[in-house]
């Protein structure tokens, strides 16, 4: 028996990806103590609850100052028992992708080889409750469609056009104009509390719900269409039917549209992708789902 230690300064989106190699690690150890040290930011909580982790530290200083330059000394300081001696893992993506060979690998499988195993899949791992779900049934009371349009790392446009992974705001509306006039499906919009609101009327504005809300709310969609981005992963972890609007600054791989059969990936400059593009594939994925009610 010993004590991991899994360190990580990671968006929503790697947390989650960090996930897949937290369940392998737990079957390949189950003797050993895991603790993991993460932000304390609210979309952190995306690992409450998860049964491969023994202790979970919501750190003040990885939120508002990073990772300290001495970090054993920091280690030291925290709330665990490291009598016995400890093995320290850093699960964020800035150290999993250090190198462009790293960066072309998707994340998940770049965290499990930093902790020594293997994973079955990609595939994160998040855990809801009957609250989580009864929350999310209370918000929206017809069948609807999700829509994300922030993303955290987002950098400029070299055409200065807007950034990256950005679709613009006048299809995210004619989409919403569209998906409405058919009558079948109300719209949900999410984002965190600080994101810029979409000016879309006739839409719910869901903006700032606990995170493990949001991921009950994906799971009773009848579809989520999002940017590249954190809430893409979350839809993946609940098996949602998903659009993702994928910008091409990310690799391909990080994609991996073959294994989501329940995903459509618009691959490419998110301004390359029409309005047609996105509604085509909602249409798709929704023409034979059972909404949930």
């Amino acid at each position: 028996m010993g004590e991991a230690i899994f360190l990580g300064l990671n968006a929503l989106g790697d947390t989650l990806c960090a996930t897949p190699a937290l369940h392998a690690f737990r079957r390949q150890h189950p003797g050993d103590t895991m603790v993991c040290v993460v932000q304390s930011a609210p979309f952190c909580h995306v690992l409450d609850d998860n049964p491969d982790i023994d202790v979970l530290i919501y750190s003040e200083q990885l939120y508002f100052k990073g990772i300290p330059e001495e970090t054993a000394d920091w280690i030291r300081s925290l709330p665990i028992d490291l009598a016995g001696g400890a093995t320290l893992y850093r699960l964020d993506m800035r150290f999993a992708c250090s190198t462009i060979d790293a960066f072309h690998r998707h994340i998940s499988y770049r965290f499990a080889e930093l902790v020594g195993v293997e994973i079955e899949s990609p595939r994160p791992f998040v855990y809801l409750d009957a609250l989580h779900r009864r929350a999310a049934s209370t918000l929206v009371s017809r069948p609807f469609i999700v829509f994300s349009t922030n993303s955290v790392s987002n950098p400029e446009r070299e055409d200065k056009r807007g950034r990256k992974k950005d679709w613009p705001l006048d299809r995210w509306a004619e989409l919403a104009n569209r998906i409405l006039a058919e009558g079948e499906f109300d719209i949900a919009v999410i984002g965190a509390e600080r994101d810029p609101r979409l000016p879309i009327s006739g839409v719910r504005m869901l903006y700032g719900l606990p995170i493990r809300v949001v991921a009950a709310l994906l799971e009773r969609a009848a579809c989520v269409v999002t940017l590249e981005s954190g809430i893409g992963h979350l839809a993946y972890a609940v098996d949602a039917r998903t659009v993702v609007i994928y910008s091409n600054m990310m690799p391909p791989e990080w994609a991996r549209p073959a294994e989501l059969s329940r995903f459509r990936i618009l691959y490419g400059d998110p301004y390359e992708t029409s309005v047609d593009d996105v509604f085509e594939a909602v249409q798709t994925l929704t023409a034979t789902c059972a909404v949930t009610r």
